[in-house]
């Protein structure tokens, strides 16, 4: 058997038992913790009949190292990544035209799950990641995204730059984050099918990857900070394109 996969925290726990409870192998509550949203996690834990142990609280810190994990965890498989397909099938069961969100090398797990986080509550349909120099799926991305990204399928690519050219063929519209020789945000029309990228944490969109970009979109600031963090940048460009959307 795998190493069990650990996701901790009141929030993604829950939502993992709401999205995927058969994928969970058993719920680590540990003692002298209460409170009504753990009634929620136990009583979704005793829906799906999963196995709930108590432990001690310093025997969950130990199996989740120095986190805030908030006297709960659960043990799964590893997350599992989808398929491109996964997120078109997404998509159509929701009557809606993609809304696929690319990172292209996002490097720190807080960002990554503020990312997936933004993508779920505004719409996006599913999330694509390069396999190399890229943040994985782990318990700190599920925790930052408070859950969410459990909901949304997760594809992870051996080439991004050959996948945007794969969903160019398929019809969509690349519109890339950069912080110069950009259009405003505003500018560009958001409610066809786009794949949105997002660039990393230092460097932004790489060079090749914004040759791809059928526009290039720029976030007007009025104070002199030089550029927005990738998440809250990517945070700003899924808004747009969900009022954009609701709009029309």
């Amino acid at each position: 058997m795998a190493k069990p996969f650990l996701i901790y925290g009141l929030h993604p726990v829950l939502e993992m038992l709401r999205a995927d409870p058969a994928s969970v192998r058993r719920v680590l509550v540990a003692d002298n913790v209460s409170g009504q949203k753990l009634n929620d996690v136990i009583s979704l834990a005793k829906t799906s009949q999963t196995d709930i142990t108590r432990i001690h609280r310093r025997e969950l810190t130990s199996m989740t190292g120095d986190v805030v994990h908030q006297g709960v965890a659960i043990e799964m498989a590893p997350f599992q990544y989808a398929e491109l397909d996964h997120l078109f099938d997404y998509a159509e069961r929701k009557g809606e035209k993609p809304l696929f969100l690319a990172l292209d090398h996002i490097q720190d797990p807080h960002n990554f799950g503020a990312l997936a986080r933004s993508a779920f509550a505004l719409g996006a349909h599913g999330i694509i990641v390069p396999r190399d120099r890229s943040c994985p799926i782990t318990p700190t991305v599920i925790k930052a995204s408070a859950g969410a990204i459990v909901h949304l399928p997760v594809v992870q690519v051996t080439n991004l730059g050959r996948t945007i050219n794969e969903l160019k063929e398929k019809g969509l519209w690349v519109v890339g984050t950069l912080a110069e020789e950009a259009q405003p945000l505003s500018t560009v029309d958001l409610k066809d099918a786009i794949v949105l990228v997002v660039g990393s944490e230092g460097e932004g969109l790489r060079q090749k990857t914004a040759r791809l970009c059928d526009f290039r979109v720029t976030i007007p600031m009025s104070g002199d900070l030089g550029s927005l963090n990738a998440s809250v940048a990517g945070g700003i460009c899924l808004y747009e394109a969900s009022r954009q959307r609701q709009s029309s």
